[in-house]
């Protein structure tokens, strides 16, 4: 890529800067793939961490002994869900994998604004959830180590950044669809 190519695209992930026309909103719109890519690949290295250090069993295991298990049923429970866990977190890493591709190829496509609008509600929810689990400290689990919060944070920050760029050049396009 030229120098002045990669200048557009940046311009595109500003959302202080509005776009001047088709091209510069079509350009914004389809800059939404890049907060979708950063998101999906921040979303995976925490999960795949949380599966290999044994994150999820110590969550698990704390939220047994809340549970007042005798030792048959916890045994059971144990073996349910060591079986389960590989399976749904490697599920859940495909769905994501698919989910967010097809997102990407969709807004790619179309330009649309309700792509945009639902992943900064999500971020939304998510920032809420978090800042309400920590502050009714409803979560009870382990703690999650601080690189994973420096990691997720700021990423998710310059997804909701980018996202909103996308939004507005999406419904600049949509503006200029419907003049005559």
């Amino acid at each position: 890529m030229t120098r002045s190519t990669i200048d557009l695209w940046l311009r595109a992930m500003n959302p202080f800067v509005l776009p001047r026309g088709m091209a510069e909103a079509q350009r914004s719109a389809r800059v939404m793939v890049v907060g979708l890519a950063i998101a999906l690949v921040v979303g995976l290295v925490p999960t795949w961490w949380m599966l290999n250090s044994g994150w999820f069993a110590t969550a698990m295991n704390e939220e047994y002994s809340r549970m007042n298990l005798t030792a048959a049923q916890l045994a059971t429970q144990r073996a349910v869900m060591e079986a389960m866990w590989p399976y749904m977190i490697g599920f859940g890493a495909i769905f994501s994998v698919v989910l967010y591709g097809v997102l990407a190829a969709v807004q790619w496509r179309m330009m649309t604004r309700v792509i945009p609008l639902i992943m900064l509600a999500m971020i939304a929810y998510s920032l809420v959830a978090n800042i309400g689990m920590r502050l009714l400290e409803s979560f009870r689990g382990p703690e999650l180590p601080l690189w994973i919060l420096l990691v997720v944070w700021p990423a998710s920050l310059v997804s909701a950044v980018i996202y909103v760029a996308s939004l507005q050049g999406a419904m600049l396009l949509h503006r200029l669809r419907r003049e005559p």
